[in-house]
């Protein structure tokens, strides 16, 4: 009886969920507030606006959708494919986008606050004016990415990949970075304010003017990196090596 009544649940899902994907994708909706959808094809959509808070859209495609201003707050999105997708001004604060791809992602003013994005691909996205704080992107992938202006302060940067990009006057006071990479990345007129940051490479990067008032260094590799204008002596400094190649004295 049980075996009956699962198979008769399953098969009644399946039209409810075509439903919510197609009138998603047609529009005649704007809302599926904790819908579940997960593995639905959302590729080339326009669903600006929509609203997907608490949604399940583990293993869906976004591919080159349209999402501006879309409400994806508190999803769960693992492994989900955004690549290529337009999330300008979109709300995704308190989202599971753990493993999900962003290549080349249009993210602009996007709220990411608390966030988990844990192993996400980013390389290339845009996240001009993005808003990170208290996200975890330990083991994310944002080579080359172009993240200026963007609050990246008391997030979890573990073994992520930030090397070539671009983050002048970013906010990254209180963030813990561990064993990170950013090589011969733009970070000029940036807050590392009360950071701990260990292990984590510099090389060639562009450090003009960062603060690093009350920050804990340890480790770091600032070989070739342009450090004008930063004063060191306002934070905790051991075994950096400096920009000159020198191990700190």
């Amino acid at each position: 009886m049980r075996i009956v009544l699962a198979m008769i649940l399953v098969f009644a899902a399946g039209p409810v969920f075509a439903d919510q994907v197609s009138a998603l994708i047609a529009g005649t909706i704007k809302e599926c507030r904790g819908c579940d959808l997960r593995g639905a094809n959302f590729k080339k959509a326009d669903l600006s606006g929509v609203d997907l808070s608490g949604a399940d859209v583990t293993g869906a495609t976004f591919h080159r959708a349209k999402l501006r201003r879309a409400v994806l707050s508190d999803v769960t999105a693992v492994g989900t494919n955004f690549n290529v997708a337009d999330l300008t001004l979109a709300e995704m604060s308190n989202g599971d986008f753990s493993r999900a791809m962003f290549y080349a992602a249009e993210m602009s003013g996007a709220n990411l606050s608390g966030a988990n994005l844990t192993e996400a691909r980013m390389q290339t996205a845009r996240l001009t004016s993005a808003k990170l704080p208290g996200a975890v992107l330990d083991r994310t992938l944002m080579r080359d990415a172009v993240a200026n202006n963007a609050d990246f302060r008391n997030t979890s940067l573990q073994q992520t990949n930030l090397n070539g990009t671009s983050l002048g006057r970013n906010r990254f006071d209180g963030a813990t970075i561990v064993n990170a990479g950013f090589v011969e990345a733009q970070i000029s007129r940036a807050s590392f304010d009360n950071a701990m940051i260990s292990l984590t490479d510099f090389l060639a990067a562009d450090l003009r003017r960062v603060s690093v008032t009350g920050a804990t260094l340890i480790g770091n590799r600032f070989t070739r990196a342009a450090t004008r204008d930063v004063d060191f002596s306002q934070a905790t400094m051991k075994n950096n090596i400096m920009a000159n190649g020198r191990l700190q004295e």
